[in-house]
């Protein structure tokens, strides 16, 4: 979602950064992301994050002190806090909701009892609520509330290093087997997504991991073709693998452009706002 963002702005003539907590961050002090950090020292979806946009980044838990450094060291104009939301001592012009769509609020109740950070009254009051799918679920249209809905729209296969492409429909046409690897949240989306592109299950074994492994090599199969996500390939690139036959799925938030022309309006008026101050 934040790489759908800063696409949009440079391409309506913003100039965004990106703030992040930087999980497992290995950091004292506010931190700039580049395409060549690493992502133990400064977190993986960081790294990403970096690599895809394009845009700065500073990386550091106290997310009011990351803007600050991300201010006074770039010429950016607009901020995207990658997730965040109840860091209060952070200002925010903007808020905006992400919902799975398969699991909606859950059972309505906060951490640890349920799934939510917030009150479920929360969601009244942010600007907009966003869910990365392509229908809208029960567990979505119970909510009663305007939804936007972005489908993930996965690309192509790229080999580890990145210097290969390949296309899905290729790759899984035929009766091979895959490996799956996955250090998720959700791995059963990322299933579901090869799927979706060809992918038959039971032609499948799956690895999983939890959020935010630090992957070894030993963690990765010495053969066959494995398949994984964009964030894991980003800590794998490292790793001195014997097998070459390693992939990552890149993929891409499709926004609506109902949502993009609601966002460029409200960022124009935010925009006047602050010039007549």
């Amino acid at each position: 979602m934040v790489i759908a963002l800063c696409k949009l702005l440079t391409a309506n003539g913003y100039r965004p950064g990106i703030v992040s907590r930087g999980h497992g961050a290995k950091i004292e002090t506010p931190t700039h992301v580049t395409p060549n950090s690493l992502p133990k020292d400064v977190g993986d979806e960081p790294v990403m994050l970096a690599r895809r946009s394009a845009c700065p980044m500073v990386v550091f838990p106290k997310r009011d002190e990351a803007v600050k450094f991300l201010l006074s060291t770039t010429d950016v104009n607009v901020v995207l806090s990658d997730d965040g939301m109840q860091h209060y001592q952070l200002n925010r012009d903007i808020e905006i909701a992400m919902l799975d769509a398969n699991r909606g609020v859950g059972n309505g109740h906060l951490l640890p009892v349920g799934p939510l950070r917030e009150p479920l009254e929360r969601l009244a009051e942010v600007d907009f609520v966003v869910s990365i799918s392509e229908k809208m679920t029960d567990s979505l249209g119970a909510l009663n509330l305007p939804i936007t809905l972005a489908p993930l729209v996965p690309t192509e296969l790229f080999s580890l290093d990145g210097g290969t492409a390949l296309s899905c429909q290729y790759a899984f046409s035929n009766e091979s087997h895959w490996h799956i690897m996955a250090g998720i949240g959700n791995p059963e989306r990322f299933v579901a997504t090869l799927e979706q592109l060809g992918l038959q299950q039971k032609n499948t074994t799956q690895h999983w991991f939890a959020d935010h492994h630090a992957f070894e090599a030993k963690d990765v199969p010495s053969n066959g073709a494995v398949v994984m996500t964009e964030k894991d390939a980003v800590k794998c690139q490292s790793l001195q693998l014997s097998n070459s036959n390693v992939w990552y799925l890149a993929v891409s938030v499709e926004l609506p452009e109902s949502f993009q022309q609601a966002l460029l309006e409200k960022l124009n008026l935010i925009k006047m706002d602050h010039y007549h101050e």
